[in-house]
């Protein structure tokens, strides 16, 4: 099992993202994220492998609900998967909570 640990990622609630977001807004948050990820994560898993993922994003204010967390955790699979079809990652979990820092931490089970 491989656990990655991202810090300091923008809050970004799918109610938010689907709210009519400009798209330029939105590319400039992916662009955001992909710049915070590759400092923190250097790999990128194979498109060779099979995969089941775990997320959980702890908040230190106002958690969002799991299904909010979504456009979050789309945007972190396409930046550490080299893909994300069914036939690579056949399987996520989506857990949400609240600490003392922001933070997501990644399970990723390689089949």
């Amino acid at each position: 099992m491989l656990e990655i640990k991202l810090h300091d990622l923008p809050k970004i609630s799918l109610n938010d993202w689907y709210a009519g977001t400009h798209w330029t807004k939105r590319k400039q948050i992916k662009d955001n994220y992909k710049l915070i990820i590759k400092s923190q994560f250097k790999g990128v898993l194979s498109k060779n492998n099979q995969y089941q993922v775990s997320y959980s994003f702890i908040f230190k204010n106002r958690p969002l609900d799991p299904s909010n967390c979504v456009a979050m955790l789309k945007m972190i699979e396409d930046i550490i998967f080299e893909s994300d079809t069914y036939k690579i990652i056949n399987a996520l979990s989506i857990y949400s909570s609240k600490g003392k820092k922001d933070c997501v931490i990644i399970k990723i089970v390689e089949l």
